[in-house]
């Protein structure tokens, strides 16, 4: 019995001893989970702060990109806009050069058109001014991935629908040179003395006129371009529009 007594007063002297233990865990949580809670607090704030400072880092870095793209682009439209004005300008003097052919081919007998005149009409319609667009940077925008970076959706448009446009003027050009290569340029080289060479008589070339292979030949040089002079003048006005937003 004594010994039960023992063993009972033990077990309670051990339990006794334990609760002060967890009170003094609980009691050292109930202490310190402020500090612990800051502790978590900075911890979050130092990685919002190193995602934003690397966020801004991107962010920067592509608004230095999206300015160089944008110089360049506005560099390209500035040549092309040279390029443009020179191909315009020398169409429509071969537009004027063919309709007087064309007046002198429907009327030969009039005269209205001297011999020397005639030679110089036909050597101007000869003539093939080209539009050659600079698109490097705008290709490089697209095949980098980079188009992203151009915010103006506006900008956007106006860029594919010029480019789109260049490469239309780009083959049309060329469905031109082969029809004067292959069709045009040897009637006139059989039929007239070109380059400085004796002219023909007035009479020989009212009756040249007659041919009615001279005035297809002609008329072919005139609606092929004008057909280029409008796609021009669009290309002009859309270079202009993107020249104008590019510098808002």
């Amino acid at each position: 019995m004594e010994e039960k007594i023992k063993e009972g007063e033990g077990a309670a002297e051990s339990g006794s001893k334990a609760k002060p233990r967890g009170s003094r865990v609980g009691k050292l949580i109930m202490e310190m989970w402020p500090a612990y809670m800051i502790e978590v607090l900075v911890i979050i704030l130092g990685i919002s702060i190193t995602l934003a400072l690397e966020e801004w880092r991107d962010n920067s870095k592509e608004e230095k990109l999206a300015s160089i793209y944008l110089k360049n682009l506005l560099t390209d439209i500035d040549a092309d806009l040279q390029s443009l004005k020179y191909a315009t300008e020398n169409t429509e003097l071969i537009v004027k050069k063919g309709n007087e052919l064309l007046t002198f081919a429907n009327s030969p007998s009039t005269g209205s058109l001297t011999p020397a005149v005639i030679d110089s009409d036909l050597t101007s319609i000869l003539n093939r001014p080209n539009f050659i667009s600079r698109d490097a940077t705008f290709s490089d925008l697209k095949s980098s991935g980079n188009l992203h970076l151009l915010k103006d959706i506006q900008l956007k448009n106006l860029l594919f629908a010029y480019y789109s446009l260049a490469q239309n003027i780009r083959e049309v050009q060329d469905a031109e040179r082969q029809a004067t290569i292959v069709i045009t340029a040897p009637y006139f080289l059989r039929k007239f003395p070109l380059g400085g060479a004796a002219a023909l008589t007035l009479q020989e070339q009212q009756a040249m006129a007659k041919d009615v292979e001279f005035g297809n030949n002609v008329l072919l040089r005139v609606e092929n371009r004008k057909e280029l002079l409008g796609d021009y003048q669009r290309a002009v006005a859309l270079a202009k529009e993107i020249k104008n937003k590019g510098t808002e």
